[in-house]
């Protein structure tokens, strides 16, 4: 089961975090689209217990990630 949490004052998606709870029917996972990293953690708060979470995905969806090394970033 997939839900996505919906955000009318997001302004501009940077990030996408999944969430997958456990639950007695199986695991439910959840969708967040934030702008800023320090976002999740309400959005995390806000949900089921923490306690219930198996796990948190967040990958860059604003399309504009690059591919760098830790050493190249360092050089930017």
């Amino acid at each position: 089961m997939s839900e996505v949490m919906e955000k009318p004052h997001v302004k501009h998606v940077r990030w996408t975090a999944t969430v997958w709870y456990r639950s007695a029917d199986g695991p439910i996972d959840v969708t967040h689209d934030f702008e800023e990293m320090e976002e999740l953690h309400d959005l995390v708060e806000a949900g089921p217990h923490w306690d219930t979470i198996d796990r948190i995905e967040v990958v860059r969806s604003d399309g504009r990630c690059r591919a760098l090394t830790l050493e190249e970033a360092a050089q930017l």
